[in-house]
């Protein structure tokens, strides 16, 4: 089942760039606060690491939060998101 980013917020905190990524699967239309927006064209990743390496290519993001459709946040580490990728 496909994961959707449907919206990203990018802040600066004492440890350095997070980026929150808000998920939706493709079979649940998931309503996130008004003010938070839609990204216009939803991206299907298969990989975070892909997903931020497109949008952020430049910004050094220490730490990923994700918000999935059942409004729980996991915070992750940006070097254990890379692990597993090989170059």
């Amino acid at each position: 089942m496909p994961i959707t980013v449907v919206h990203e917020f990018l802040r600066e905190n004492e440890n350095g760039m997070v980026l929150t990524l808000y998920l939706s699967r493709a079979d649940q239309d998931v309503e996130f606060a008004a003010e938070l927006g839609r990204m216009e064209n939803p991206v299907d990743d298969r990989y975070l690491y892909s997903y931020i390496k497109r949008n952020h290519p430049n910004t050094p993001i220490n730490h990923v939060q994700i918000v999935n459709w059942d409004a729980q946040v996991t915070t992750l580490s940006y070097m254990s998101i890379m692990a597993g990728v090989r170059p």
